[in-house]
């Protein structure tokens, strides 16, 4: 905005009159401004494209282009608002002078030029147009400044956002510890309870006929009964040394600690072991368990732990299978691989709960309710022995269907003739 004549404003001065201009010249420089002059419009339009002046006094009626057309070229590359054009004109008819206003002129003085009202018209545009600028200036700052602040809030949203993520997330993530704590701890209850059970039960057993042969004072048993007596103390024992060793081999093998004791064995003399030492017995539930291996059939493998892995798995298949049942174990071997299968037709269970049976300390029914003895470690049990010997292990069931286990071991632990064969051949 200008604050006083004299602050330097650059004014055009368009005329085909020498003397025109030249009068108008004298009295801007008396006023302070500093004027250009032009005889023609080409020579303005051409000035125009390297500068743009504060104010440009334009004559109306010049030959060969016209101040109006030059007006109307003018207003394609300048603003009416930032850069007023006064026209200048002797004529008496309006017409010229409302065309001017449509092509975007924002004032005019006539001939002969009074000084004091050129001076008063172009101070009060000059005066216009700085304020205009400064509006614009204050309003592009203003929108920078917003368009500044909004990033600033989306950046504080985004913020915002991404810690209630993770907020929602660290939530999540401790209502799903504390659903598995509370589930752990469940277990262990249950386990604890369960061990009682395992361990009590052998050992009243053990105890009652300990007490029964060391009270015998006057030798009224017999030979027959107290080696029935003695019977019954053995099966009582090593019912309880089974439970602490597959304990054992679970607790190594949690920390990484189970080893094998790797040796050349038959698999048909392992199957059968496994059978005898299940529990419970087979024959004492009724359930007939049936053994297809040939006996050609070896592996490298670590006897004890083998063993108890497929003693689990057929405790398993006699314990959740009805009175007359069958049980089928089906070894043989295939392109090198042996493969065994242990099936059931008893009671199966429904293949969503498989992930929760493959845990320690599960069974198909739960807590002190379970129709079932045992402490529910067979199948991790098994998976954690055949893991070790690099053997893949894939159960299927269904709820009264019974359950079929599949133990597939790979070539490189078949000692048969079929695979050294191949490996011979490989070698």
């Amino acid at each position: 905005m200008q604050e006083r004549p004299g602050s330097g404003q650059v004014i055009f001065v368009v005329d085909d009159e020498a003397f025109n201009r030249d009068i108008a010249s004298r009295h801007l420089r008396k006023m302070g401004y500093l004027p250009r002059e032009f005889a023609d419009g080409a020579s303005v339009l051409k000035a125009l494209e390297a500068a743009t002046p504060d104010l440009i006094l334009l004559d109306i009626h010049m030959p060969n282009m016209s101040g109006l057309e030059v007006l109307s070229m003018a207003r394609q590359t300048t603003s009416k608002s930032e850069t007023p054009i006064l026209m200048v004109t002797a004529d008496s008819n309006p017409e010229s002078v409302v065309q001017a206003f449509e092509l975007g002129a924002n004032d005019y003085v006539t001939k002969p030029i009074d000084s004091r009202t050129l001076g008063a018209r172009i101070g009060t545009h000059l005066q216009l147009s700085a304020a205009t600028k400064q509006i614009r200036a204050f309003a592009e700052g203003a929108e920078k400044i917003v368009a500044e602040q909004a990033v600033d809030l989306q950046k504080r949203n985004d913020d915002l956002v991404r810690e209630i993520r993770l907020r929602m997330a660290v939530e999540a993530e401790l209502r799903e510890a504390k659903l598995r704590a509370e589930e752990e701890n469940r277990g262990k209850s249950e386990f604890l309870a369960l061990m009682t059970h395992e361990l009590i039960t052998p050992l009243h057993v053990t105890l009652g006929f300990a007490e029964l042969i060391s009270g015998d004072r006057q030798d009224s048993i017999g030979p027959g009964q107290y080696r029935e007596y003695a019977g019954h103390i053995a099966v009582s024992a090593r019912q309880l040394l089974a439970v602490v060793k597959d304990m054992l081999a679970l607790v190594k093998h949690d920390v990484g600690k189970l080893s094998l004791n790797e040796s050349e064995i038959a698999l048909r003399d392992i199957l059968q072991r496994a059978v005898s030492e299940a529990r419970p017995n087979h024959e004492e539930a009724r359930v007939r368990v049936e053994i297809d291996c040939d006996p050609g059939i070896e592996l490298l493998g670590d006897r004890f732990l083998m063993t108890r892995a497929f003693a689990s798995l057929v405790s398993n298949a006699v314990k959740f299978s009805p009175a007359g049942a069958r049980c089928e174990i089906a070894a043989a071997t295939v392109d090198g691989s042996v493969k065994v299968r242990i099936s059931d037709n008893g009671a199966g269970f429904d293949p969503s709960q498989l992930q929760r049976l493959s845990s320690p300390f599960r069974q198909n029914s739960t807590g002190l309710t379970r129709t079932h003895q045992g402490l529910g470690i067979g199948i991790p049990l098994a998976k954690a022995v055949f893991d070790l010997h690099q053997a893949g292990m894939a159960i299927e069931s269904s709820v009264g269907g019974g359950t079929t286990v599949e133990v597939v071991f790979p070539a490189r632990r078949s000692l048969s003739s079929s695979a050294r064969s191949i490996q011979r051949a490989a070698g």
